[in-house]
């Protein structure tokens, strides 16, 4: 179960909210202080749904990003984990997700990355931004890991030529799809490094997936 911070934030001030309420109903015959203990109760009701708009948006990025991992995967328990807020000013990978050998069914993204898929299912398939274009990406990539491929370089070309099913499971169209896909291999692939880079990915090459397409990616 994903329990972060904000979790705890959002029950406690769901609780205090709970008792709030109690007192200005248990005690509204009660003149003395009866303003004081209604503003406090919708203070705290106005705090624990922000907390809990916030938890709950928390949890949509991540199912939607797990859902997109399911296009690729048929691996059991196949899942996101999305960086949350206090998580983040803590990390200072320089990846944007990865998936430990030890618990290869549960791929781990930035918290950007999650805001940038979820900016691209509703709404950004027409005109994607480079953030969102990698984002889609990322998932395809790290599910290739989850799928078994340890090799950077392999997991990324394969990636490479899967970005499409991807985006189109997050709601673009087939053309919308491909030149996503075709504008990261075109002006991002070529700038990874060695550990992710391979001449072979390229049509006809050893990491060609798609042998009997004419198309790369």
């Amino acid at each position: 179960m994903d329990i972060g911070v904000l979790t705890v934030v959002a029950a406690i001030l769901a609780v205090m909210s709970l008792v709030a309420w109690n007192r200005v109903i248990t005690r509204r015959y009660d003149f003395d202080g009866r303003g004081f203990r209604a503003w406090a109760a919708v203070l705290v009701s106005i705090l624990a749904l922000t907390a809990g708009g916030f938890e709950f948006a928390h949890h949509q990025r991540q199912q939607l990003a797990t859902e997109a991992i399911g296009v690729l995967s048929d691996v059991k328990g196949a899942s996101a984990d999305c960086e949350r807020f206090s998580e983040e000013l803590f990390n200072v990978s320089q990846f944007q997700g990865y998936v430990y050998y030890d618990d290869s069914h549960l791929a781990h993204l930035r918290r950007e990355v999650c805001h940038s898929l979820w900016d691209y299912a509703h709404g950004g398939q027409g005109h994607p931004t480079e953030a969102q274009i990698i984002a889609v990406h990322i998932v395809a990539h790290e599910t290739m890991h989850i799928n078994g491929i340890q090799s950077e370089a392999v997991a990324e070309c394969r990636a490479v030529q899967l970005d499409h099913l991807v985006a189109e499971a997050l709601g673009a169209t087939p053309e919308q799809a491909r030149e996503l896909q075709r504008r990261y291999y075109a002006d991002v692939y070529p700038h990874q490094s060695d550990e992710y880079f391979s001449s072979e990915c390229k049509e006809g090459g050893e990491l060609d997936i798609y042998p009997d397409r004419t198309v790369f990616p």
